[in-house]
């Protein structure tokens, strides 16, 4: 018989850390954002009202998943909206149940949300990878517990898959492509000096903190001088909005072994860096940035081509660009795909309806493809 347990307090999820481990390891294509250690670190850095509903589902006493979910205050245009989702808030891409056997988790663990006090207004599960094995479970899932859900692609993910060699992969891109990377190498050597790639992942419990931090200071430091420290996300590894939170974080990834961050060194200055998360050689790329007041070209580009170079020789898998049209990522991608987002309004809630009404009149003056462009998130 599946039970499930729902968890509201952090404070009770540590006790669940060795369960959590191990379903983590069990789980298909899992991520640095779905460790206890990401939602315990970035839980108290949501800015607005939230609830925790973490789902424990066990048969007979044994666990076989774990579903974490929140609920969300988010503003709409008609005020504050409830938001019944996973605790991602868009840092990454993909995220779903923790288990080997994650359609079993979802259903059991949406079916206990349908049969217990609603306090959402709105069912937003925005992560949902096509390729997931619980794709279409959940929508399942959702229709059998009287939740029908609207489905639709929230995101394009341009992933490489590392496989074969470099060479043979360069093989595959075009011939001024091949000769642009290997021109951008001679000028930056010819004006800046020797380049090398200096790249710190390290082992599990490897590593010293103040080794760690001082591979954040570094990062950081070239994104202050790169141009994502003015723009207006926000966002960078130096922003004052999200520096705390990525700091915290990037010392529990780097004690997981699932931190990779990358250095170039021009002339022995460290000019530009590339930061991602890793788990068992799948990498997410998270920030990069390289230093505008050096005045060379090409920083950037030099160190994407180094770090999947050696990203090849190390027996990586995978390396995802996160979400977004940006020309460089087709340049480099093997493969699209979507992050589906499956959303279901609450029949009593005033502001859930009149968004899904919102949403339904869109629907007869735009094509569905207009409503998937304007609702991608880049």
């Amino acid at each position: 018989m599946v039970e499930v347990t729902e968890i509201n307090e952090l404070s009770e999820l540590q006790s669940l850390q060795p369960v959590w481990q191990r379903l983590l390891r069990e789980t298909p294509r899992y991520s640095f954002f779905q460790t206890l250690e990401w939602l315990q670190t970035s839980w108290n850095h949501y800015p607005l009202p939230q609830k925790l509903r973490v789902m424990l589902i066990e048969r007979d006493g044994r666990p076989l998943g774990i579903v974490p979910f929140c609920v969300r205050a988010e503003r709409r245009k008609y005020g504050l909206l409830r938001i019944l989702t996973y605790p991602l808030d868009d840092w990454g891409t993909f995220f779903g149940p923790l288990g080997a056997q994650p359609e079993l988790a979802f259903s059991a663990a949406i079916d206990h949300v349908a049969r217990t006090r609603r306090d959402w207004d709105l069912i937003d599960l925005r992560y949902v990878d096509q390729a997931a094995p619980e794709f279409m479970a959940v929508g399942e899932s959702m229709r059998r517990s009287g939740l029908a859900p609207m489905v639709r692609p929230r995101m394009e993910v341009r992933m490489l898959h590392l496989a074969g060699s470099w060479d043979e992969y360069i093989a595959t891109r075009s011939r001024n492509w091949r000769e642009k990377l290997r021109r951008d190498v001679r000028r930056l050597e010819k004006f800046g000096g020797e380049i090398r790639l200096l790249r710190y992942r390290p082992a599990p419990g490897a590593g010293t903190r103040a080794e760690h931090e001082e591979n954040y200071r570094l990062c950081e430091e070239i994104a202050k001088k790169s141009w994502q420290a003015d723009a207006d996300s926000q966002s960078t590894l130096c922003s004052p909005r999200v520096r705390d939170l990525l700091y915290q974080v990037h010392l529990e990834a780097a004690a997981l072994g699932m931190l990779d961050s990358n250095l170039l060194l021009v002339g022995g200055r460290p000019l530009a860096f590339s930061y991602n998360y890793v788990a068992e050689g799948r990498l997410y790329f998270l920030r990069s940035g390289f230093d505008q007041s050096a005045g060379l070209d090409n920083c950037g580009s030099v160190l994407l081509n180094m770090m999947l170079e050696d990203s090849f020789k190390r027996g990586d898998v995978e390396h995802c660009f996160g979400p977004g049209r940006q020309p460089y990522k087709d340049r480099y991608a093997t493969e699209m795909r979507y992050a589906y987002t499956f959303r279901h309004y609450a029949r009593r809630s005033l502001r859930s309806q009149l968004l899904n009404l919102r949403e339904c009149a869109a629907s007869r003056f735009f094509s569905e493809e207009a409503i998937i462009e304007k609702g991608l998130v880049s």
